[in-house]
């Protein structure tokens, strides 16, 4: 599993952890609903709407690094 960052700006919200665990696990119920070739296409353009509704393009950039970092973490084995 990915590991999250804290939000660091306390002017800023985020979403509680127990919706955070209904959106994982929505996410998880819709990729295992469609093929693999698709889970792709799937993630960028749900990464492209949930980035259209963030008025911040720091944070947009910021969230897609933490990503990466998430992914680097899970390839360690950590």
């Amino acid at each position: 599993m990915t590991v999250i960052s804290k939000q660091t700006d306390p002017s800023q919200t985020a979403l509680p952890f127990a919706d955070l665990e209904q959106v994982y696990e929505q996410l998880a119920v819709t990729l295992d609903s469609m093929p693999e070739k698709r889970q792709t296409l799937f993630l960028a353009q749900l990464a492209l709407a949930l980035a259209h509704r963030i008025p911040d393009i720091d944070q947009v950039l910021a969230a897609i690094n933490e990503a990466r970092e998430g992914t680097r973490f899970d390839e360690q084995g950590s």
